[in-house]
């Protein structure tokens, strides 16, 4: 959801385009032909979510971060590998405390005590200072289970402080206390997301099966009144991200948590709580997350995406491998050519994923 800044800095092309055209032609260690493919894309690149961006960072970073955003929205498309990976998403912990009817969290495998587990702090800070020696600019915490669960996540963050244009966070704030408030925010972060999906306490509680909706609405109000105590603190985006099971009430969803929070999305659901029972798709088309993304599990297993949640598509482990050996690794490698050839359908789950399809 688009705040009225937002809209108004949409609509001001003189505003929000031109003076970053300018730094863009201006700037002297751009390659000639990505200077004007992303002239040429300029308002494809900038939307919402870099408005609100350039509203609350230093000018000094803006070419930077265009050039960031024009790789993550376009290479993927191109086909374009990298050196490594764009987006980095780190999994804090495998397991929920909640129990979510669209979650793949429903499934036994979580249940089994070889795959529930919590990152190595000392091994979290290798990953994160590979990522930042290969200059990859968006760092995720968040994957199979909830972030906050990891008694060092405060530390996690304050490692990450300065080193990514982007760095994330994943919640369901059943868990988020005064004390993590404030270690999120002085550690820069900056997009925090509550996974909540209702305003209704009845209808919240029955989708996230384990949660009490007075508390998530609680520490996400007092997250937002700490927020909103310091200026330092406006680098930070607080952004509730909804699924939505065509249930709810879309108007009193937004008129409730527009009040509260920076920006609201909210998404169709994706059928992911039982990926290997999916219906078998009829698509060939290549997923653009190879060229765009890796997972990092708990245990070091590095993985092209979260909806393969039991791992079939593993591409190596962190802990026997630099992350940049497995991104351009035979596997990955593998994996991208098959599906550039139309061969999706030979791997599972890719046969039966609608999400980028």
């Amino acid at each position: 959801m688009l705040n009225s800044r937002n809209i108004e800095f949409l609509n001001r092309k003189s505003i929000v385009f031109e003076p970053i055209e300018l730094k863009i032609q201006q700037a002297k260690n751009l390659d000639f032909d990505i200077k004007n493919d992303i002239l040429e894309k300029i308002d494809k690149i900038i939307g919402p979510q870099e408005v609100e961006w350039m509203q609350r960072n230093d000018e000094k970073d803006t070419v930077d971060y265009i050039v960031s955003r024009y790789k993550f929205k376009f290479y993927p498309k191109f086909k374009k590998i990298t050196s490594f990976p764009l987006h980095l998403l780190i999994e804090p912990v495998s397991f929920c405390n909640l129990s979510c009817v669209m979650c793949f969290q429903k499934d036994p495998f979580f249940k089994e005590k070889k795959n529930k587990g919590m990152i190595d702090f000392y091994f979290f800070k290798d990953l994160v200072g590979q990522a930042f020696e290969n200059n990859c600019k968006a760092l995720t915490l968040a994957s199979r289970g909830e972030p906050g669960l990891h008694p060092q996540l405060g530390q996690m963050l304050e490692h990450c402080k300065g080193k990514f244009f982007e760095l994330k966070i994943n919640m369901n704030a059943s868990v988020l206390h005064e004390e993590l408030c404030y270690q999120i925010l002085d550690s820069g972060v900056d997009i925090v997301v509550f996974s909540v999906d209702s305003s209704n306490k009845e209808e919240y509680q029955k989708i996230r099966k384990g949660g009490n909706f007075d508390t998530v609405v609680k520490n996400i109000r007092r997250f937002c009144k700490i927020k909103n105590s310091k200026k330092e603190y406006s680098k930070t985006s607080a952004r509730i991200s909804g699924v939505y099971l065509g249930s709810q009430d879309k108007e009193k969803f937004y008129e409730f948590w527009e009040k509260i929070v920076d920006t609201i999305a909210f998404v169709p659901v994706i059928n992911r709580w039982d990926t290997y029972a999916n219906k078998l798709i009829d698509s060939y088309q290549p997923c653009n997350l190879l060229w765009e993304r890796m997972y990092v599990w708990f245990d070091g297993t590095c993985n092209p995406c979260d909806i393969d949640y039991k791992s079939y598509l593993s591409v190596g482990n962190a802990k026997n491998a630099l992350l940049k050996e497995i991104w351009l690794g035979e596997k990955y490698l593998h994996l991208r050519d098959q599906h550039i050839k139309g061969r999706r359908k030979l791997f599972v789950p890719c046969d039966r994923c609608s999400y980028y399809y």
